[in-house]
């Protein structure tokens, strides 16, 4: 039980500073478990992501497997062109639209943090205010 209180006598320097320690203790744990929970978070969504992801790309490759065989067949009929220069028009606006798609996506990769910004900033902020507490 703490003396200091029944007493009302100002706590010693010891006490402050032990009670000091247990302050930034908590304080790290609680960024710990927060910083846990945003990682945890964001790994289940991201794995949410790239199952819905590779469900949605197998059914894309097949559907646009199948659409170019019939624009090539298609443009063969309409053009009366040999079938292996049709498979070569198609084949490079599929490459040129593949491209496209590639650009975007890594784009979008480089613009994404992995790192949970709220808990960085957070301990950024316990650090500033730890070396200079006034």
């Amino acid at each position: 039980m703490d003396t200091n209180r029944l007493t009302n006598a100002e706590p010693d320097v010891g006490t402050l500073i032990k009670g000091a320690f247990q302050d930034v203790e908590r304080l790290a744990t609680q960024h710990i478990q927060l910083f846990k929970k945003e990682i945890t978070s964001d790994m289940t969504k991201a794995g949410e992501g790239f199952f819905a992801l590779i469900v949605g790309l197998n059914v894309l490759f097949i559907g646009g497997v199948l659409l170019a065989f019939a624009l090539a067949h298609g443009l063969t009929a309409a053009t009366q062109m040999p079938l292996w220069a049709s498979y070569l028009i198609v084949g490079l606006l599929v490459c040129v639209g593949g491209g496209v798609s590639l650009y975007l996506a890594l784009n979008r990769f480089k613009a994404a943090t992995p790192i949970a910004e709220k808990s960085l900033e957070e301990l950024e902020e316990d650090a500033k205010w730890l070396k200079n507490p006034k």
